[in-house]
């Protein structure tokens, strides 16, 4: 696929790095010229400087024939724009733009999508407020997938040191469960290891269990996980992602209070939602936040701006006794290590805003793709055509490459946990996780033949 990425920001960055590794012909047009040699020396894509906004440059960089534009400044009016212009030149082309004001698109908008001819609106807030909403659903994950409408679920959860089966067999756990749960890792320090039955669990180990709610909820509870409703939320911060946080909380019915530090910014969140508490203060103040029901909340989200921040408020409000704390981390290399220091839930916007734009580059009929621990592993769901690879053979002849597996399939409103003797019919739908390395070479299962 020949994807031209206008924007030389985080998140143009990552989607360039984790579309060239894919074998995607990149380009990369942006106006920060030493931006631009460090990702033509770090990747494997071209580049050309200029303004994403200019006819002149968007030909330069091969729009003509290019399959798919991704445009992520920090300027919606130039996201927008870039993408009138590829369609003007390509009216086949795959438009995508991040889309920051809500001024134009959802609830508040006064445009409509179709009208600004933008295939894919991305929004970073919104994808992380979506991962939020998931989260307070299933109390004691530290991760979670929804997939199939919610019907499948693939989460995290970790091996707490009071937990009932701490030393005990994996094969506990599946027999607590009371109903088909797959394992499909553990991940044990750095490492990814694969489930063996008779594996004792050790304090730290994170769990990755895909099955349906009902089955979760009981894997969860065997853990020692205590399955109560997310009522109260402390987000502190209101930016954007807090703002957008709230929104999604206070429609599901929970009590969601935000913490900002400017007066000003009170007064507007204030103004914009009308079922969230909005106080003035410094959430990293550690009496406030205590004050402020930090200790007692089912979750306390740190999305102060700054990631130094949010590690440390999060680890703050631990201490006091949060249920559950969650720090917004974009830098990759820092997750493994905010989860190492005791934050239960580590979030990042800009890697979520990934998944999206990888639904429309992958081969075949595919309904989501998700990604788990900043993109370590990939959950695809697709639609099985009938003559595509994966079907018609028993899972065990597939010879599925090491580090891949099929987790789930929906089969009309029955969900199946396969086995190696399970055969994919045309027209299930089909989860399947592997490390994004592989994705390539499994083009052959999800597109027909």
């Amino acid at each position: 696929m020949q994807v031209i990425v206008v924007g030389t920001g985080t998140l143009g960055l990552n989607i360039a790095r984790r579309l060239s590794e894919e074998r995607n012909d990149v380009v990369i047009v942006g106006e920060d010229e030493a931006a631009l040699r460090q990702a033509q020396d770090a990747l494997d894509v071209g580049v050309v400087i200029g303004k994403g906004s200019s006819p002149s440059v968007l030909l330069e960089a091969g729009l003509p024939s290019a399959d798919i534009i991704v445009a992520v400044t920090g300027s919606d009016e130039i996201n927008i724009v870039a993408c009138l212009i590829a369609e003007t030149v390509l009216r086949r082309i795959i438009r995508v733009a991040r889309i920051h004001d809500p001024a134009y698109l959802g609830s508040e908008g006064v445009i409509d999508q179709s009208a600004l001819h933008i295939d894919l609106v991305i929004s970073p807030e919104e994808e992380v407020a979506s991962a939020v909403e998931a989260l307070a659903r299933v109390p004691g994950a530290t991760d979670v997938l929804e997939f199939a409408g919610g019907r499948v679920l693939a989460v995290g959860a970790e091996v707490d040191a009071g937990s009932p089966l701490l030393g005990s067999p994996l094969k506990e756990l599946r027999r607590r469960a009371g109903g088909a749960l797959l394992v499909a890792g553990i991940y044990r320090g750095e490492i990814v290891a694969a489930p063996d039955p008779d594996l004792r669990l050790a304090e730290g180990d994170v769990l990755f269990l895909v099955a349906d709610r009902p089955t979760i909820r009981r894997a969860l509870t065997g853990l020692g996980k205590r399955w109560a409703r997310t009522r109260n939320v402390v987000i502190a911060g209101g930016g954007w992602e807090g703002v957008s946080i709230a929104r999604r909380l206070a429609a599901a019915g929970v009590h969601t209070k935000i913490i900002e530090r400017d007066s000003a910014a009170c007064d507007r969140i204030s103004q914009y939602l009308d079922d969230t508490l909005v106080l003035n203060g410094d959430a990293m103040d550690e009496r406030l936040l205590a004050d402020e029901g930090g200790a007692r909340a089912d979750m306390v989200i740190a999305a102060l701006g700054d990631e130094n921040d949010n590690l440390f408020t999060a680890l703050q409000a631990k201490r006091l006794g949060a249920r559950r704390v969650a720090a917004l981390i974009d830098t990759p290399e820092r997750m493994p290590f905010a989860s190492t220091i005791g934050v239960d839930v580590v979030l990042s916007p800009l890697l979520a805003s990934l998944n999206p734009i990888l639904q429309f580059v992958r081969r075949g009929d595919v309904v989501a793709v998700r990604t788990l621990r900043a993109s370590l592993v990939e959950g695809i769901e697709f639609v099985a055509a009938e003559n595509a690879g994966i079907v018609g053979l028993p899972l065990a002849l597939l010879h599925m490459p090491h580090g891949s597996l099929i987790g789930a399939i929906v089969r009309d409103d029955e969900v199946v946990i396969p086995d190696g003797g399970t055969v994919v019919q045309p027209g299930d739908r089909v989860v399947l996780f592997a490390r994004p390395a592989l994705i390539p070479r499994m083009q052959r299962l999800l597109a027909p033949g």
